[in-house]
């Protein structure tokens, strides 16, 4: 898709996604694919140009749903927290930024949370930024469906939002709970939060494991604070998902079985539990192969975990009927 940035937010490596004229209107000054190179940024300020479109790979868990939240609203999010991040490693941050930006995901998940449709988006020009904005869209889920008032999603949508920011790198080993970046991330935010601070806990905790073989302090059960708890499925479950990070993707329904796998040994079971009631076994954007031959994709949770299935431009209850999911399909 194509997106309009102000030039000053371009940065070099991106893409061109149309033809650049000169404001006269008769000459070219860029081509449509052109990778962006500092010169070429340079020569568009001079020659008068405020407005660039930008080529956005948008990749879905699913093109067929639409998105939990509205891919110019996780645009416009992805803007503000990557300069928000930059902000806080600064030290120049005024947090109300951030609870700006997760009251904005709050009530986008609010408006879509009954329709039980978890379609994220997998890869973004800034992965680590889309990975923390899929991470508390997740975890405001889960808040949702523990019964969080107002306050308590709010606070959790930003410990969410800051649970990586100290991380440096693209990640997909999920069992690696001892990196250091939690320690590192709650150190760059005491500045802003008091050692007790739940939203504070919710970051230097959330490698924590149930069994309690996590990091940094093995805590175990219910000594870990709740947000991490809630953060950890949330976290894992989009990176398993992600298209961004090294090594080769889960599908949906392989993320959701990890994590159902690992209930009570890195996982809360009674969040995995409030999860798997919102996703289903079979998540959102899941290919499948039903026991009458055709094949769909898994478009929401229809009744407990069975879902509906979208075939050809039909809708499949699997609530209804002698139809079943014979195998997943992977994509």
């Amino acid at each position: 898709m194509i997106i309009w940035k102000n030039l000053d937010l371009v940065e070099k490596g991106e893409i061109v996604g149309e033809d650049v004229y000169d404001p006269s209107g008769f000459i070219v000054l860029l081509k449509k694919g052109t990778v962006l190179k500092e010169g070429d940024i340079y020569l568009l300020k001079n020659r008068g140009v405020h407005m660039l479109p930008i080529y956005v790979e948008e990749v879905l868990v699913s093109d067929d749903i639409e998105p939990t939240i509205e891919y110019e609203t996780f645009r416009e999010l992805s803007e503000n927290l990557d300069n928000t991040f930059e902000e806080i490693k600064r030290g120049e941050v005024k947090i109300k930024k951030v609870v700006e930006q997760s009251e904005k995901i709050i009530k986008n998940v609010l408006e879509k949370y009954e329709e039980k449709v978890l379609n994220l988006v997998r890869r973004d020009q800034k992965p680590l930024i889309r990975h923390v904005i899929n991470t508390s869209i997740i975890s405001s889920i889960l808040g949702i469906s523990l019964g969080f008032d107002e306050e308590m999603l709010n606070k959790l949508a930003i410990s969410a939002l800051l649970h990586d920011i100290s991380l440096d790198k693209n990640v997909r080993d999920v069992l690696d709970y001892y990196d250091t970046h939690p320690i590192r991330g709650a150190g760059l935010l005491r500045k802003y939060f008091s050692v007790n601070d739940e939203i504070l806990l919710g970051v230097l905790h959330h490698h924590e494991r149930f069994d309690g073989k996590g990091y940094p302090r093995n805590l175990k059960g219910s000594a870990i604070p709740i947000f991490s708890r809630i953060i950890a499925v949330a976290d894992v479950f989009d990176t398993l998902i992600s298209k961004d990070f090294e090594g080769n993707p889960s599908t949906p329904y392989e993320a959701i079985r990890f994590i159902v796998s690992n209930s009570g040994k890195m996982f809360d079971p009674n969040i995995v539990e409030k999860f798997v009631h919102y996703t289903g076994i079979y998540p959102t954007g899941t290919l499948v192969e039903l026991s009458n031959g055709k094949k769909g994709v898994v478009i929401k949770v229809s009744s407990g975990i069975l879902p509906l299935v979208k075939v050809d431009d039909n809708i499949v209850d699997l609530k209804k009927g002698k139809i079943y999911i014979k195998r997943v399909i992977n994509d």
